[in-house]
C-alpha cells in the first residue's frame, strides 16, 4: 500500500486544527493555563504551515516555502515553550530563542537550492530545534505525570524521524537519478510522519495536563493550604489506616496533638499576617523532625496533630518534646520587627488493641488538657485513669 503524500498533507491540517479547538476549548474552562495556551499557539502555527502545503497548486513556490516553513519552525517553537513551562514552570531559555532565530533566518537561503538539499536543511534545522525538547521531555518528563511519557517517546520519534529524512536526501541526492526524484516522496512521507507524531504528543499533552490537574485537585482536597499539613479528615483518615495496620502487624502507633500556647494574644497584638508566619514556622520545624512514614497534620486553628506508626508512648513523648524545644527556639519576630517568642503543649496517647481513631484522638485530647493546665509549654502522656474517662465519655 502506498501512502498518498497529499492526504496525509490534509490529515494534519485537520488533526492540528482540531487540536487547537480542544485547546482553545479547555483554555475558556478551568485548563487556562500557560502550558495549554503555548501549545494552542503551536498547533494552530502546525495547521497553518501545512495548510500552506496543501495550497502548493495555487500558491508561488517561495510563499508556500518562506510561509510554511516558517509556520512549522513557530509550532516548533511554541511545544518547546509549553514543555519548559510543564515541567520547570519557567520560560524558554535565551539559547532557544537564538536557535529559532537562526532557523528563521536559515530559510530563505535555501529557496534556491535544489530539494534535496532543501529537504536535508530544514529537516535538520528543525530536528535540532526539536531535539532539546525531546530530551528535556525523557529526562524530566518521565518523572513527572505518566501521560507525559507518551510525549516524551512521541517528541523523540518526531526527532528521529527528521533526522532519518536528513539521512534520506542526502542519500538519495547522490543516488537517485535526475529525472522523477524517486526519493521525493519516500522523504515526505517521512516528514509527515514526524509531524505525526508531534500531533500525537500534543493529545498526549492534554491528558498529561488533566492528570496533574486532577492530582492537584486531591492534593487540595487534603492539605492545609497555608502550613502544608494535611487538613483534619485526611489525618483522621490516615491514622485509622496506620492503626488497622499497626493491629495487622502487632506494631504500636501513637497519636500526638500539638497547640500553641496562648496563639490569640500573638493574632491579637501582631495580626493575622503575623500569625500566619507563626503557624507556617512551627509546621516547618515539626515536619524537619518527622520519619517519611510520620503524618503531621493541622486539625484547625493553631492545633497540629502527628500520626506515629510504628511508635510507642516514650518514643512519641520524646519526638514531641524535641518538637517543644525547636519551636521554642525559633527565632520569630512579630509586628515592627519585635521579638516573638511562641511555646505548645503536647498530648501523647499510645494506642490500644481495641481503639478506634475517635477513642485514641480523645485520649490524646485528654492528655492535651493536662499539659494545658500544669502550666503549659509542656509533653504529657496519657495515663489509664484518662483511658477510663475517655472510655467513659466516648461509650456514652
Amino acid at each position: 500500500m502506498t501512502l498518498h503524500v497529499p492526504t496525509l498533507v490534509l490529515i494534519l491540517v485537520v488533526g492540528f486544527g482540531l487540536l487547537t479547538v480542544q485547546l482553545g476549548m479547555a483554555e475558556r474552562g478551568a485548563l487556562n493555563r500557560g502550558d495549554l495556551q503555548r501549545l494552542r499557539w503551536g498547533a494552530l502555527a502546525f495547521s497553518l504551515g501545512f495548510g500552506c502545503f496543501a495550497l502548493r497548486a495555487w500558491l508561488p513556490p517561495a510563499v508556500v516555502l518562506l510561509a510554511g516553513n516558517w509556520l512549522l519552525i513557530g509550532g516548533l517553537g511554541s511545544v518547546a515553550a509549553a514543555v519548559w513551562r510543564h515541567l520547570f514552570n519557567r520560560g524558554l531559555p535565551v539559547w532557544h530563542h537564538w536557535l529559532a532565530a537562526m532557523a528563521v533566518l536559515v530559510t530563505p537561503w535555501v529557496l534556491d537550492a535544489s530539494t534535496p538539499v532543501r529537504a536535508a536543511t530544514m529537516s535538520s534545522v528543525m530536528g535540532g530545534l526539536l531535539l532539546p525538547s525531546a530530551v528535556v521531555a525523557l529526562r524530566r518528563g518521565w518523572r513527572a505525570e505518566r501521560s507525559f511519557r507518551v510525549v516524551a517517546l512521541m517528541l523523540a520519534l518526531a526527532c528521529a524521524m527528521l533526522w532519518l529524512r536528513v539521512l534520506l536526501a542526502l542519500w538519495w541526492r547522490q543516488t537517485a537519478p535526475a529525472q522523477g526524484e524517486p526519493w521525493l516522496s519516500w522523504t515526505s512521507i517521512v516528514f509527515m510522519l514526524a509531524f505525526m507524531a508531534v500531533l500525537a504528543a500534543g493529545f498526549g499533552f492534554v491528558l498529561a495536563t488533566f492528570e496533574r490537574m486532577a492530582s492537584q485537585m486531591r492534593e487540595l482536597a487534603s492539605v492545609d493550604g497555608l502550613t502544608g499539613a494535611c487538613n483534619h479528615n485526611t489525618t483522621v483518615s490516615l491514622l485509622a489506616h496506620a492503626m488497622e495496620r499497626a493491629r495487622r502487624e502487632g506494631q504500636p502507633v501513637a497519636f500526638v496533638m500539638l497547640d500553641l500556647d496562648h496563639f490569640k494574644r500573638v493574632n491579637d497584638r501582631h495580626g493575622h499576617a503575623v500569625g500566619d508566619q507563626v503557624l507556617k514556622a512551627v509546621a516547618a520545624c515539626t515536619r524537619a523532625r518527622l520519619r517519611g512514614s510520620d503524618v503531621l497534620g493541622r486539625l484547625g486553628g493553631e492545633e497540629f496533630a502527628l500520626v506515629l506508626p510504628a511508635t510507642g508512648a516514650t518514643g512519641a513523648r520524646h519526638l514531641a518534646e524535641q518538637v517543644r524545644l525547636a519551636v521554642e527556639a525559633l527565632a520569630l519576630t512579630g509586628d515592627a520587627g519585635r521579638p516573638l517568642q511562641v511555646t505548645l503543649s503536647a498530648g501523647v496517647a499510645e494506642a490500644a488493641p481495641d481503639d478506634t481513631p475517635e477513642t485514641l484522638m480523645h485520649l490524646a485530647d485528654k492528655a492535651l488538657y493536662q499539659a494545658k493546665q500544669q502550666g503549659r509549654n509542656r509533653v504529657v502522656v496519657a495515663d489509664e485513669w484518662m483511658r477510663h474517662s475517655t472510655l467513659q465519655s466516648v461509650l456514652g
